[in-house]
């Protein structure tokens, strides 16, 4: 196991899936503003939409605590297969899934599963926190386990977001950001300081790179989430700002879906793998 998986094993088991204040440790990126659901509830239907079709085999590749938009795409499955690197994870998803599933202890990198096993494969921020130069081996393996005809959903996040270009420059207008959303606590009446968060490797491609796995797949890219929570506090310092930034943000998405996986922090690539021939 490489330095950088067990940095990103020992961050979950130790502490983004432990409960602290009846909350897990990962629940300091799901803080978001009460506008915020009626958008995210928008960005589940989309997800969902990614596996239209497809039913038998289902790989949650790094599938975590499996939150609720997970299990409802699982439910169209006659099987499920969650791979982790986490044990307390599939410790959790056990709970939720029971004996529908399969339970593997184990890296993306190596699946111990055949060619062409799983209709659909579903990994949600997990290839940035694998080794930069080891993705594309991790993605080469979730499509090697999938069947042609087949689809593997990855959520990724943008190097290159307007969202992160307007954070790097937001010192240049002191005044508006002292207007920052206070941060809530991650439960009512309590506090966690983000010190006591060990550190979680994170690094990232450009979209152009999935580009490469053209030959395999078809490759396409739609929006996903316009800013994770840590951005929404920075740049949306009341709930009646959020609200109308959330509304233009998806009718933007209707309208100009491009444009918003440019711009937007994360997108989903669907890679549709080809058959063989």
């Amino acid at each position: 196991m490489s330095d950088v998986e067990k940095n990103v094993r020992n961050f979950y088991d130790s502490f983004g899936w432990q409960i602290r204040n009846g909350v897990p440790g990962e629940d300091l990126f799901r803080q978001f503003s009460r506008p915020h659901f009626s958008y995210q509830q928008a960005v589940n239907d989309r997800t969902a939409e990614c596996f239209s079709n497809l039913s038998g085999r289902l790989l949650f590749a790094g599938g975590g605590d499996l939150p609720e938009s997970h299990t409802t795409i699982g439910e169209q499955f006659r099987e499920i297969c969650c791979l982790d690197i986490s044990r307390r994870a599939l410790e959790i998803a056990e709970t939720k899934l029971g004996t529908k599933a399969e339970y593997i202890h184990g890296s993306i990198l190596d699946i111990p599963l055949p060619n062409d096993y799983f209709d659909a494969a579903y990994c949600a921020h997990v290839i940035y926190h694998i080794d930069i130069d080891l993705q594309e081996k991790a993605i080469e393996e979730l499509i090697r386990v999938t069947k042609p005809g087949g689809r593997v959903v990855v959520i990724y996040a943008n190097p290159d977001s307007l969202i992160d270009r307007i954070i790097e420059n937001k010192r240049k207008l002191p005044l508006l950001w002292r207007l920052r959303r206070r941060e809530k606590s991650l439960s009512q009446g309590s506090t966690e300081s983000k010190s006591g968060r060990p550190p979680l490797y994170f690094a990232l491609h450009s979209l152009q790179w999935w580009q490469r796995f053209d030959t395999k797949c078809h490759v396409s890219l739609i929006p996903w989430y316009v800013m994770s929570s840590a951005y929404e506090k920075e740049l949306l310092w009341s709930d009646g700002m959020a609200a109308v930034a959330y509304r233009m943000c998806s009718w933007l998405e209707k309208k100009h879906p491009g444009l918003a996986v440019r711009w937007w922090q994360y997108p989903v690539i669907i890679l549709e793998k080809r058959p063989t021939h």
